[in-house]
């Protein structure tokens, strides 16, 4: 997750994340399907969602979960945050080493390139480590979709550059980025694998939206690959009917799943509980934080949902080991985001957008 307004140098990570802008936003109730709180600015709204009533609806069968292995998540962790990336520092060669893994794996998995051979370059606008005209890439990897919503578009992103190395811990100086992050970008990768199979598997033809999985370069500099893909999208932007971001997914034991972006949409209270099976604790803010990669797509007027499971000591450090990470945590968040973009690949009407900035 980036820290500080986005001209970084070294590591210096500059405003903590927890002090980044709010936008105040309202939590609205979604039709009369459940009580949801009004929310002051700034407040939480903890939903132990197995606790949550609905209002007019029948309860409905138990939901055919993704099947997702933690196993695969390590294998992709043990990778991402090794010591031989030195830390995934945007515009150095390392990132591009993580790119490249991406990139195969969402090919091993059948998804296509949304872009001749996945990477979508750019140039980085700022200084990295007093550096200037390096370059970065997003990995872009499609599921197409089926029949009259094929030519509508779910998102599904996470950023996979880091900080590189640093002020050392002992002897350690090497900030790996086990849960920022690694995490996000394992899931983002298994996520797809699971709904690849699924939809191949399916043979159907019942009308379902494509999917774009996103793998970001250089969001710790400015969130600099998320705002060119919306810059220069590879599909109308018009056509994106949702945006999900996964950002530091790894430590739901420490407290549970926010979800920021819950009011950007007055339908997302009711798609959550519905994908919630497990009944996580999850956290839904009033607001929207700018500091990561949804942000871009919430300023074109696009419903995003930022899966965070928050802050650590270990955020930004050489501590951020695979070691701490909660694979099977990981694995739960993956079957509700799953699930959700399952019931969003088939619902036959587009979510709304619940209005602009609020400043």
């Amino acid at each position: 997750m980036v820290c500080g307004d986005g001209t970084m140098s070294g590591i210096d990570v500059g405003t903590p994340w927890t002090n980044r802008r709010v936008v105040p936003r309202l939590a609205l109730c979604p039709r009369g399907s459940f009580r949801v709180a009004r929310l002051v600015p700034g407040a939480l709204l903890l939903l132990l969602l197995v606790g949550v009533t609905a209002c007019d609806s029948p309860s409905e069968p138990e939901r055919d979960l993704p099947v997702l292995s933690a196993a695969a998540l390590l294998t992709h962790l043990e990778f991402l945050a090794a010591d031989s990336l030195f830390g995934r520092r945007t515009g150095s060669t390392h990132e591009v080493q993580a790119a490249q893994y991406i990139r195969d794996e969402f090919s091993k998995y059948g998804l296509q390139p949304a872009v001749p051979g996945y990477l979508q370059t750019f140039p980085i606008p700022v200084p990295v480590d007093g550096r200037t005209g390096l370059g970065s890439q997003n990995v872009l990897a499609t599921i197409p979709g089926e029949g009259a919503l094929a030519g509508q578009w779910l998102i599904v992103g996470a950023h996979y550059d880091h900080v590189g190395i640093g002020p050392p811990a002992g002897t350690d100086s090497i900030y790996n980025g086990a849960d920022d992050n690694g995490s996000g970008t394992a899931l983002l990768l298994e996520i797809a694998r699971v709904l690849s199979d699924r939809f191949a598997a399916g043979g159907g033809t019942q009308a379902r939206r494509s999917m774009m999985f996103q793998a970001y370069g250089a969001e710790e500099v400015g969130l600099v690959g998320s705002r060119y893909f919306c810059a220069q999208p590879t599909v109308p932007m018009d056509s994106i009917v949702a945006m999900v971001n996964i950002d530091m997914v790894g430590r739901l034991r420490s407290g549970g799943l926010t979800l920021f972006g819950i009011s950007s949409s007055t339908d997302w209270a009711a798609l959550v509980a519905d994908a919630n099976a497990r009944s996580l604790p999850l956290s839904l803010p009033s607001g929207l934080v700018e500091s990561s990669d949804h942000w871009c797509f919430f300023e074109h007027a696009r419903p995003v949902l930022f899966l965070h499971t928050g802050l650590h000591e270990q955020y930004h450090q050489p501590t951020d080991e695979v070691a701490f990470i909660d694979t099977e945590g990981i694995v739960n968040v993956g079957e509700l985001a799953g699930s959700l973009l399952i019931d969003l690949a088939f619902r036959p009407e587009r979510l709304s957008f619940a209005g602009g900035l609020s400043r």
